[in-house]
């Protein structure tokens, strides 16, 4: 009996959450379909795939609202058992609040751990893909950055040609290389200079080498290629780079499968990159379980009280404005913790554990007084 009830339960409240999560799926989809044909016609290109960059984005855009999902599918399936009475049914049979919750809140800790083990590796993909696209037909520039087990890779264009860097290590915001070289080729693809440095420094609109190796590669109109080497000291590059733009262009980790942020996580820090922002992510996804368990609470919450009870739209708008409030806490948490002002487990876990205590509190006070 009790296995049939949990069943039934679990099968409504699930079928509640999957019709949000489409509903919004389709929403996001509508919303960067319009914006990519609006950016493709300002280019002035038709033969973006705007469908297919609509279908790819939308996984990862629509991950970070996971949680209001999951809200607005608990408050529907509870609301819809309050309105058909099966709450004061089981109620007036002895099942507490509890027992009827213990299904949708064993599908949230699921649904949790499938965000981040299942969900998580397929919406990176999709977003992988997606960047690609983005780089092919609309934004031509793809990343200054990527990482490799031989160190850091940073490229930089200008009237000549294209320099290619590759730096055994750098500090936290990219401004300084050890172990570094310049591949320096013009615009036909041929390498015309290769610099090598023990350091490099970024200084405004050039990077510094206190010493360097510099070989200059020429080619005669009989193909034949020489090489001249000489010792230059405080060599300047030019560059357009910035610290803030190398920064940015750290592999988002919305991109990186769940599976790869750990190893990803130790290559930036062997690089001597800062991984904060990284390994608050990971932990964020490891918060999810707990996080999903609160909401259900919240929403639960908010509409299992009989609809004789009146009120409905005042407690939908007050779980709407809590889910609200909650994503608001967990940026300015992540906001804090990015920057290093508070440690990454408090940025990550303060924000399920206070939704959780405040569900479970509210809970209490409204269903067993």
């Amino acid at each position: 009996m009790a296995f049939t009830l949990w069943a039934y339960l679990g099968r409504r409240f699930l079928m509640s959450v999957m019709v949000t999560f489409f509903a919004t799926f389709c929403v996001v989809v509508m919303g960067d379909l319009l914006e990519l044909t609006r950016e493709a016609a300002a280019r002035g290109r038709d033969d973006v795939p705007v469908i297919s960059m609509a279908l790819l984005h939308a996984p990862s855009v629509l991950n970070k609202g996971l949680t209001f999902v999951l809200l607005i599918g608990s408050l529907v399936a509870f609301l819809r058992f309050a309105r058909t009475s099966e709450l004061v049914v089981l109620r007036a049979a002895g099942v507490s609040v509890w027992r009827i919750l213990l299904a949708p809140l064993v599908l949230a800790v699921l649904l949790g751990f499938g965000t981040f083990t299942i969900y998580n590796p397929l919406s990176a993909a999709a977003l992988k893909q997606y960047d690609r696209l983005d780089v092919k037909y609309l934004s031509g520039s793809d990343t200054l950055l990527t990482l490799a087990g031989d160190g850091l890779w940073l490229r930089q264009t200008n009237d000549a040609g294209q320099t290619v860097i590759n730096a055994a290590r750098t500090n936290g915001d990219g401004s300084q290389l050890i172990g570094v070289t310049f591949f320096e080729f013009r615009n036909d693809g041929t390498l015309a200079r290769r610099i090598e440095g023990p350091n490099a420094e970024l200084s405004e609109g050039a990077w510094v080498l206190p010493t360097a190796v510099v070989w200059n590669i020429t080619t005669d109109p009989d193909d034949q290629t020489s090489i001249e080497q000489q010792r230059i000291e405080a060599l300047a590059i030019p560059t357009d780079l910035t610290s803030e733009r190398i920064v940015e262009s750290f592999a988002d980790p919305r991109a990186l499968s769940f599976w790869d942020l750990q190893d990803f996580i130790e290559t930036m820090e062997s690089a001597g990159l800062s991984a904060v922002r990284h390994r608050l992510y990971l932990q964020t996804e490891f918060a999810k379980p707990l996080l999903f368990v609160a909401v259900v609470l919240i929403g639960a919450a908010f509409s299992m009280r009989h609809v004789r009870f009146g009120n409905t739209g005042q407690m939908v708008l007050a779980c709407i404005t809590t889910g609200f409030a909650l994503f608001f806490l967990s940026d300015v948490t992540q906001a804090l913790g990015s920057s290093g002002a508070i440690p990454i487990l408090i940025a990550a876990w303060v924000p399920p554990v206070a939704a959780l205590s405040f569900g479970a509190g509210l809970l209490l006070i409204l269903e067993d007084g």
